[in-house]
């Protein structure tokens, strides 16, 4: 799989990375959101990565934007430090396919959040 992650946090853009090649995945980081279209444009791209927080925008202005494009069918996964009712409120009016808690980023949830993602696509 191809994954674009957005985060604007070097060390979880490496933590990501780390996981996603041990994996056998392909990765392109990204610090910033306002980019978004133009990496879809130039990279097929199999599932979103995405903080809450980017340098530039939010989670929700990410996932609106993508909702709003061609490339709305993407699944995308939010890792974040925040509370499960949080997000769940927070991003109740956006569509998102999965969510890791940062303190339970691993291996193992990595793994098994991009094999649900698969078998759905």
């Amino acid at each position: 799989m191809r994954i674009l992650h957005f985060e604007y946090s070097e060390f979880f853009r490496k933590v990501v990375h780390d996981m996603s090649i041990r994996e056998g995945h392909d990765y392109i980081p990204s610090s910033t959101g306002k980019n978004l279209i133009a990496l879809l444009d130039k990279n097929k791209v199999d599932v979103i990565f995405t903080g809450m927080e980017l340098s530039d925008i939010s989670a929700e202005q990410l996932i609106d934007a993508l909702s709003r494009s061609q490339y709305n069918k993407i699944p995308v996964v939010i890792i974040t430090s925040s509370e499960v009712q949080d997000i769940t409120h927070r991003l109740k009016s956006l569509k998102f396919s999965d969510f890791i808690l940062k303190e339970n980023l691993n291996l193992d949830t990595f793994g098994k959040c991009i094999r649900r993602i698969q078998s759905s696509l």
